[in-house]
């Protein structure tokens, strides 16, 4: 497998923040996903939706990093939602117990409907 050089965008939407990892998630690229949400969170935004659309693989320190936002948004009463998630992901994410931090939706819009509405 051709391994992605990773790299992090990202864009507001109303008062959530969208956020758009590319390649594999370590600790170098974490860290790099850290700032960029704690950017957000500095602002005051409080609902940040994570787009993994182009992450199909992340290891254990990545998992720590995603754990550190989690930490940020729940001192703060914020929400995180994931998006986009290959099968792996969700595999890994259930299994580690961290699907009961977060909410999970197949598409970016539906996570972006339910945050502007509280239901789909």
């Amino acid at each position: 497998m051709k391994s992605v050089q990773f790299s992090v965008a990202s864009r507001r939407e109303g008062d959530a923040a969208i956020i758009y990892p590319k390649g594999y998630l370590n600790n170098l690229s974490g860290e790099n996903l850290v700032i960029e949400c704690g950017i957000y969170i500095g602002k005051g935004i409080t609902k940040i939706v994570v787009n993994f659309s182009e992450t199909d693989l992340i290891n254990s320190i990545g998992i720590s990093m995603l754990l550190q936002i989690i930490e940020d948004l729940k001192n703060i009463k914020g929400t995180i939602c994931c998006t986009n998630m290959s099968k792996l992901l969700r595999d890994t994410f259930e299994m580690l117990g961290l699907m009961q931090h977060m909410l999970v939706f197949p598409v970016e819009s539906d996570a972006l409907t339910y945050l502007k509405t509280g239901k789909l």
